[in-house]
């Protein structure tokens, strides 16, 4: 399948689009954002002739995935950003977003389609007006914004886990909690070097006018308070873990005693049997009329005083 390339500038005032080819009505000196959907080698060599694209960062393109980085090359910086998106059976997946910032062109490159982008490609003519660091902004903006959602969704999950623990902590609550801390620990591993990237990003004066600056700063603010909610909902799911771990070790604290009551009502009874199950000769209860029924009536009166006993002093 080849790559989808939708290639978008701005002409007198109003935005312009088209394919691969349209890249030769696109004028010298404007800007222009390249978007490659699902991108193949031929492509992008073919991007590569009228963008200063560097190998290694074509070669990062062409294999998913990637973690997120930034490399800085004297004409055009390359950045790998991922946008988690969490999934009920299997934690957090991600897209990725490899992105050429140049002095004039943006070219991002993906393999799936990302909301952000679609976002930014309707409102293409105010960003590309402004400039490429203002159009990858939006995107980056969009993208990070979309974090809390999935936060959010994950911190009602851990609520809800801890209430239903207090209450009855079973065996699926737990495969539930692994799942968030699996979910929490992967946002973590995703959102911590993309603060880097902007910070990164925002320091890139060949590429970012300094009006974009304090804009970059605000996603890298925007990401700083994802990182403390992610630590945050890591604790509360440790603390949850810790009401499940209690949890289970008071049931098993219970049954233990309740077997133990038990044990110790049968131990005399148990006595009285084995004393009479000798069977000497001279027992003087062995030739007694009622003396088997007696004996019964004692062991039955020795457990219900332990049973009254246990329960008066609440050990059972």
């Amino acid at each position: 399948m080849s790559a989808a390339v939708t290639v978008r500038w701005v002409e007198d005032g109003a935005l312009r689009s088209g394919g691969l080819d349209a890249l030769a009505s696109v004028p010298a000196s404007g800007t222009v954002w390249v978007d490659v959907l699902d991108p193949d080698e031929t492509t992008l060599r073919a991007l590569a002739e009228r963008f200063p694209m560097h190998p290694l960062a074509i070669e990062d393109c062409l294999h998913f995935p990637q973690r997120p980085k930034i490399d800085v090359y004297p004409d055009s910086t390359f950045l790998i950003w991922l946008i988690p998106v969490l999934v009920d059976s299997d934690g957090v997946q991600t897209h990725e977003l490899d992105a050429f910032l140049g002095e004039e062109h943006l070219v991002t490159v993906h393999r799936e389609r990302i909301p952000a982008i679609d976002a930014v490609a309707e409102e293409a003519v105010a960003f590309l007006a402004r400039g490429v660091e203002w159009t990858v902004h939006a995107i980056l903006d969009r993208a990070v914004d979309a974090l809390f959602p999935a936060l959010e969704q994950i911190a009602d999950a851990l609520e809800e886990l801890e209430d239903a623990m207090l209450a009855n902590a079973e065996r699926e609550h737990l495969a539930r909690l692994y799942q968030a801390k699996r979910a929490l620990v992967q946002l973590h591993k995703i959102v911590v070097p993309e603060r880097d990237v902007v910070r990164g990003l925002a320091r890139a004066e060949a590429f970012v006018e300094p009006d974009a600056y304090m804009y970059f700063q605000d996603i890298g603010d925007h990401l700083a308070r994802a990182i403390d909610s992610v630590e945050t909902y890591r604790d509360v799911a440790s603390g949850a873990m810790d009401i499940y771990l209690s949890a289970q070790s008071n049931r098993m604290n219970e049954i233990m005693k309740q077997l133990t009551v038990i044990a110790t009502i049968f131990m005399p009874l148990t006595l009285i049997s084995s004393i009479y199950g000798m069977n000497f000769r001279y027992m003087p209860e062995l030739e007694w009329r009622y003396g088997y029924f007696a004996v019964l009536v004692v062991m039955a009166a020795i457990a219900v005083w332990m049973v009254w006993f246990f329960r008066r002093r609440r050990w059972w």
